[in-house]
């Protein structure tokens, strides 16, 4: 059995033909956008109308694990510096003029 390598036959089935149509392209595009939009529009309206009725995301019988809280220290002591650097900077010290 031979195998063609020639692409035609495959592509003139994917052609146009010969009449171009891009007016009926674009309209094609456009219905499948608007139904795309319609459709996340809706499945975002109904995921927001059950989590305000207090249903959950996900699975509901998945278990909390304790996490390790020193990361969050240490990124708050961070922040922490930086405030007290900041005050430092608005209270304490003064720029110098080289210029002058």
């Amino acid at each position: 059995m031979k195998i063609s390598l020639n692409p035609g036959p495959i592509l003139k089935k994917f052609s146009y033909g010969s009449r171009v149509q891009p007016a009926r392209d674009w309209f094609y595009l456009l219905v499948a956008m608007t139904v795309l939009v319609a459709l996340s529009i809706g499945w975002n309206l109904w995921l927001l109308r059950s989590v305000e009725k207090g249903g959950t995301i996900g699975d509901e019988n998945a278990t909390v694990e304790s996490f390790d809280e020193a990361p969050i220290e240490s990124v708050r002591a961070v922040f922490e510096e930086r405030r007290a650097e900041q005050l430092r900077y608005r209270q304490e010290y003064r720029f110098v003029d080289p210029s002058l």
